[in-house]
């Protein structure tokens, strides 16, 4: 007991009995009254970092993923109380057992070893504390006992393996550390159960000298990482010395999360705002952005304001805009890169308040409140994404193009991802578990809508900000009203194809269609799949064998594509073996998507295209067609009723495309595509 007093100022403000009787060596009665002056300080300071209006003020998701507490790990509030938590696609029953081994890469649940890897670091992060509080807080008198007991059970065996978490992996130790102090909310929960006379008052006070050593260590040896995992540690720093501000060292763990915070947000992002250990993650963006807009509204309401510097305040300003570009206006994001389906609405919608910006309001309402951006279509060159859109509202057109790296496993090159009518389309395979061994191959790359190369998918490769380039040699784009342009090449081979590039032009006549041309230059001859991944949908091919149709009762998308004579069409959906045809919405949720594949043999050049088109109810009557030169030059030609649109590209030399759309008789319009550099 001696040591968690020497942690505290003694004379600070309302501990004056807690100092007399631990000069009169009665550490029972001043652990008890330290207890007490907690306890009338608890409305005030159990504060909710990620979700102060509770996890149930979520979105309804579509097809089927959780919009309530299930989106956050699905560990439900009942089901944490009864000893079980989820993680990685799996239930693991914690009730049952003696202790728990929270150090080993294998652990005990449920009477067995498993050596699930995910799991761990979901126990241990603790993201089933907040489940635990609102299970206490919601229940009756009998509830609230069954829950303080498992509460107690579940920390008493983490506080005694504590000690040889300490010595773990940093990067590991730092993450844990700083998210059961901060982000899960440990001291929330220190204060949850503060009151329960089911926990015995030598528990609490032991967990509180837990929380103050952990939070002590946080400081000695964080790493201060220019990510997300930075700003971890500094917020739980943060509050602590806020939420238990009696700590001798509160100010300088305030002070350390004030500075670190600071200068994050003025070097550690890139113009467009994309964070710079990052390219194109709207998952990872969105929570970094989240975090400055939760932690300073709620620690100002215990007066510390006007934390952030002005440098500091644009650049949180400029992430959030970030994430109003990448919002799609049914709440969702898309799934690049192990992205969550969830998007930032309520964020935004946060932000837009406290930084008087009604665009932010207009996007994360889809119109419905605020007042909608003026430009539609957006760059973000430092991310290495278009995102190109006809407007904001429910039925809009969202298309994003990704034209950067990311720097760990998955390789999103070049692929899309289409919304209209109020439903993402074209989309990305998602996030499944951290990727089990078993899917790593599919959700990392072959699973996005990608081109791959004599079985090989397009290398990883450094970083590729979008910067204007001559003709069709690298990246090209033209934003206007009525169509937009975006020109994108993938600068390195293919694993099996090292001498073989790639190129994907996307024509977005806004308000009717997408056009996808693929170029695929090199020498030599080779096998060649090109592959399309829906979201899940009910899937007809048509009588030609190569156009598919969707059949939903909400919006459908028609795609026809311009390929080679010998190419052969398989449309894939829930396939093991070969695995193709996932899609996964969250976390631990798969779910059978059609994927098309067109298959081919040939030699190099080549060049195909895919015209895209969403509709409610009848199939709309569209054609295309591709016709070409032997000199290089090609016009792909979208035909609908008595209209017709030529994209014509001359390829020749650094190349150039331009658009001609005409109607019977005449000539309407008339626009250039590749503007000079």
């Amino acid at each position: 007991m001696p040591t968690l007093f020497d942690h505290l100022n003694l004379a600070a403000p309302g501990l004056a009995a807690v100092q007399a009787a631990v000069a009169r060596a009665d550490l029972p009665a001043a652990g008890e009254l330290l207890l007490a002056h907690y306890l009338a300080h608890r409305p005030a300071r159990c504060l909710d970092f990620w979700d102060p209006q509770g996890p149930e003020d979520y979105a309804p998701m579509p097809w089927g993923a959780a919009s309530t507490p299930e989106q956050l790990w699905k560990n439900l509030p009942a089901d944490v109380a009864a000893g079980r938590l989820y993680a990685s696609g799996q239930t693991f029953d914690f009730s049952r057992d003696e202790a728990i081994d929270w150090t080993s890469g294998i652990y005990w649940a449920g009477g067995q070893y498993k050596p699930i890897d995910q799991a761990r670091a979901m126990l241990r992060r603790m993201y089933w504390l907040r489940a635990m509080d609102l299970a206490y807080l919601r229940g009756d008198a009998a509830e609230q006992e069954r829950v303080a007991r498992q509460f107690g059970r579940l920390l008493e065996s983490w506080m005694a393996f504590n000690r040889w978490t300490r010595d773990e992996f940093a990067v590991t130790n730092a993450i844990r550390l700083a998210d059961a102090i901060a982000q899960s909310g440990l001291i929330r929960s220190w204060y949850t159960f503060l009151p329960s006379p089911h926990l015995t008052a030598d528990f609490k006070l032991r967990l509180l000298e837990t929380i103050i050593t952990q939070t002590a260590d946080v400081l000695d040896r964080a790493l201060w990482h220019p990510w997300i995992w930075g700003l971890s540690e500094a917020g739980g720093l943060g509050y602590a010395g806020i939420l238990l501000p009696e700590c001798q060292a509160a100010p300088a763990w305030r002070q350390r999360c004030f500075e670190f915070a600071n200068r994050f947000f003025q070097t550690e992002l890139r113009p467009d705002g994309t964070l710079k250990r990052f390219h194109f993650c709207p998952h990872y963006t969105g929570g970094t952005a989240a975090w400055p807009l939760a932690f300073y509204p709620q620690i100002a309401k215990l007066g510390y304001t006007d934390m952030l510097e002005p440098g500091a305040r644009a650049g949180v300003e400029r992430l959030v805009d970030w994430l109003a570009t990448v919002q799609k206006p049914d709440n969702t994001v898309g799934q690049f890169n192990g992205s969550d389906l969830q998007g930032f609405g309520r964020w935004l919608a946060r932000g837009a308040a406290l930084y008087d910006r009604p665009d932010w309001l207009a996007i994360a309402t889809a119109g419905a409140a605020g007042r909608l951006p003026a430009d539609t279509s957006r760059i973000l060159p430092e991310a290495g994404a278009f995102i190109l859109r006809d407007g904001f509202t429910r039925d809009a057109m969202v298309a994003c193009l990704h034209n950067g790296d990311y720097h760990n496993i998955e390789r999103p090159s070049l692929a899309l991802d289409l919304y209209a009518l109020g439903r993402t389309l074209v989309t990305a395979p998602g996030r499944y578990g951290y990727y089990q061994p078993e899917w790593l191959p599919y959700f990392a790359n072959a699973g996005y809508n990608t081109l791959m190369v004599d079985g090989s998918t397009p290398q990883i490769w450094g970083e590729h900000s979008l910067r204007p380039g001559e003709g069709l040699r690298d990246v090209s784009w033209r934003l206007t009203p009525e169509v937009d342009w975006a020109w994108g090449s993938h600068p390195t081979g293919f694993d099996a194809a090292p001498d073989v590039r790639w190129q994907r032009g996307l024509l977005f006549a806004k308000g009717e269609y997408w056009l996808v041309i693929d170029r695929i230059l090199g020498p030599g001859e080779h096998d060649f799949s090109l592959r399309w991944l829906l979201t899940p949908s009910a899937t007809v091919v048509e009588p030609d064998g190569r156009s598919v149709h969707t059949r939903n009762p909400d919006a459908n998308v028609r795609l026809i594509p311009a390929v080679p004579p010998a190419a052969r069409l398989t449309v894939w959906s829930g396939h093991r073996d070969p695995l193709r045809g996932w899609f996964s919405p969250e976390n631990g949720r798969m779910i059978p998507a059609p994927q098309l594949e067109y298959t081919w043999r040939g030699a190099l050049p080549a060049l195909t295209a895919m015209l895209i088109v969403p509709y409610r109810d009848a199939r709309p009557d569209h054609a295309l067609t591709l016709t070409s030169t032997p000199d290089g030059c090609h016009e792909v030609t979208v035909r609908r009723g008595d209209r017709e649109d030529r994209l014509q590209l001359d390829l020749r030399a650094a190349g150039s495309a331009r658009l001609v759309r005409t109607q019977p008789g005449k000539e309407v319009r008339r626009l250039d595509l590749t503007p000079g550099p």
